[in-house]
Order: C-alpha cells, then sequence, then structure tokens
C-alpha cells in the first residue's frame, strides 16, 4: 500500500497511575509456585517485566479512550468538530454492544456525519485503524480522522489468579496463563489529516501486510482469561514479521540502513531482541516500553512512538517504522517521514 496524500497530525496517551510490579502478582501466586516447585521472580526472568499499571476501579475502556483522544485532537489543533471518522481499535471493549466506538464519539462530541465503529485483530489493531483512515482520507472520503484505543487488565488478571489458586496446582495451566501476567494497560490517540490542512508534514507513505492464519489457535483470550502457546507463538509470530518486514522493504524501497526509527508491539524483551536481529536491525533505534508498562496489547506500538516523541527519542525528519504483529497470526509494517 501507498499514500500520497497522508499525514500524523497528533497523538495522545494515557497511562494509569496505580502500578503494579510482578513481584506482587507473584507474591499473590505464591501458593501455586510453591506446590508447582516453581521458583519466585520466574515472569521477570522470562519477560524482563518489572511492572505494569491498572485503570482504577471504575474507569471504563471509553473513558480511557476518550481521554486519550482528548489530548490527541488538542495535540493536533484540530477541533472534534472536524473529524469526518473514528475507528476504536481495542482488543477490550465497554460492551458487546454497543461498540465502544459509539461511546467515544459521543464523549468526545463529534459531529453526526462522523462514522465510528469498532475494529478488532488482537494486538494489531490500532495499526489496521490507521490503515482504514488513511485509505479514507487517500480516496477524498474526509480530511481528518482519529484511531483511538484503551487496554486494560486488571479484571483478567485477577480473574486468572483467583482460578489458577483455586483449582489443583496445573504446571500447564500454569504455562498456558503465564501470558496473561504480561499484560498492561493504558490508552493511545492519533489524528491523522490530508496533506492540504497538515501543520507538521509528517507523511504517513505507506506500507505491508502479512499473515499465518493457520497459527490463529496459538493464543486465544476471553475478558477473563487467556490461553497462550508462547513458545510456538515466539518462533512463529517472528517469521510473520520478518515476511511483513521484506515485503515493507520491497514496497518503499527502504534498506536497513535508512530506517531511523522504530517502533514495535512488545510481547517480552525476548522477542524484542531476536525480532530486531532477525530484521537484521540495530538495537537503540526502538524505544522499549516494555518493563514498565507490559505489553498493553494494541496500544502498545503507537504509545511506544508517543512517549518517544515527547521524550525528545523521535525527532522531525526521521525515518521512522511502526511494526505491528496480533495474534492470528497477522503483521503489518508502516513507514512513516516523521
Amino acid at each position: 500500500m501507498r499514500y500520497e496524500n497522508v499525514c500524523i497530525e497528533g497523538m495522545g496517551y494515557f497511562i494509569p497511575e496505580k502500578v503494579v510490579t510482578t513481584d506482587w502478582i507473584e507474591e499473590q501466586l505464591a501458593p501455586l509456585y510453591k506446590a508447582l516447585q516453581v521458583p519466585l521472580g520466574r515472569i521477570e526472568h522470562l519477560t524482563k517485566i518489572k511492572e505494569r499499571r491498572w485503570f482504577d476501579e471504575g474507569v471504563s475502556f471509553s473513558d480511557a479512550a476518550t481521554w486519550a483522544g482528548e489530548r490527541a485532537l488538542k495535540d493536533a489543533g484540530v477541533d472534534a468538530s472536524e473529524i469526518g471518522f473514528m475507528v476504536n481499535t481495542s482488543v477490550c471493549r465497554d460492551y458487546i454492544e454497543p461498540a465502544t466506538a459509539v461511546i467515544v464519539h459521543s464523549n468526545l462530541n463529534l459531529p453526526a456525519t462522523a462514522g465510528t465503529f469498532d475494529l478488532s485483530n488482537a494486538c494489531l489493531g490500532f495499526l489496521n485503524g490507521m490503515i482504514v483512515i488513511a485509505n479514507m482520507i487517500e480516496l477524498g472520503q474526509i480530511e481528518a480522522g482519529l484511531v483511538v484505543s484503551a487496554e486494560g487488565v486488571r479484571e483478567g488478571q485477577i480473574k486468572t489468579m483467583e482460578r489458577l489458586l483455586s483449582n489443583p496446582p496445573d504446571m500447564m495451566a500454569f504455562r498456558e496463563n503465564l501470558a496473561t501476567f504480561t499484560l498492561g494497560s493504558g490508552s493511545v490517540a492519533m489524528v491523522l489529516t490530508h496533506k492540504s490542512r497538515s501543520k507538521t508534514g509528517k507523511k504517513l507513505l505507506g506500507g505491508a501486510t502479512y499473515a499465518q492464519t493457520q497459527f490463529h489457535n496459538l493464543c486465544v483470550a476471553q475478558p477473563d482469561w487467556m490461553r497462550t502457546d508462547s513458545t510456538t507463538l515466539l518462533k512463529e509470530g517472528l517469521k510473520v514479521i520478518a515476511a511483513a518486514w521484506k515485503s515493507f522493504q520491497g514496497e518503499l524501497g527502504w534498506t536497513n540502513d535508512e530506517v531511523e526509527r522504530i517502533f514495535t508491539h512488545q510481547v517480552s524483551e525476548k522477542q524484542r531482541v531476536l525480532g530486531l536481529q532477525m530484521l537484521g536491525l540495530p538495537e537503540g533505534l526502538d524505544y522499549p516500553t516494555l518493563i514498565t508498562l507490559g505489553n498493553i496489547a494494541s496500544v502498545s506500538c503507537p504509545i511506544s512512538m508517543a512517549i518517544a516523541r515527547d521524550e525528545g527519542f523521535l525527532q522531525d525528519g526521521q525515518r521512522t517504522v511502526m511494526i505491528g504483529v496480533g495474534s492470528g497470526i497477522n503483521s503489518v509494517v508502516l513507514g512513516i517521514d516523521w
């Protein structure tokens, strides 16, 4: 895919104040660890994640997405009345129906003429949402659009701890549920506009997709549980990312040496490092947030980019890549002239 008329005009994010350490989670699971003879520190040893965040009780996913959306609109200098379409891309939803997107639409007071819907594709959703809005801008259907996402893990992690502790100790169940405790909470949003009205000139140039959907059973989840074959998912997921990267380079004509900044979906430190090695990219170009924020599903990649911008790591004019991957397995790679 290639774009000639799409710019990233603004970003916003919200990080909950409540910190939940990996040590605390393992303290809750101590009876299970003892029964299975698993040493404390297992989660951090495997993933390097020290902590993640929880939203306060009573905070809905639409609330968190709204806060990020408000910040993105302010950052872009775009009024809500100018938005032509909004996509909510989170795994987490307030309800089965109505769509969480319509609640955020109402909260932001977007115009009645601005369409909206939920888009779901596991951890890849936000980049898919960017493509939807970019396509609409490129086709001349809208001049400005908004992508939002909010992910939260309080309920899922509490329910998983309760289930593991209330059932007989089972090593297989422990392994299958371990990835649940890598997850974190947060929200992010992005405003995209037609280049004719952009003040930033930060062009979304295009990208590529790749899928290996025969692996759809490696990570499956409901709101209160998740079952993951982490070893196989890591192995096959890296292959999908590598294939998407090859397609991306063919589409945009970028070489590795031309990439100045890269932002990725982050599952574990091992996955991040192996991914960069497989693509032939050096460490130091990316901005990992995994250790303190955990895996925030669809929020991880874009929030890392937004924080990096605010911290001065991402600077004007840099050739930037966003790499997303989600259970299924799907991957998207997008190129930006920042």
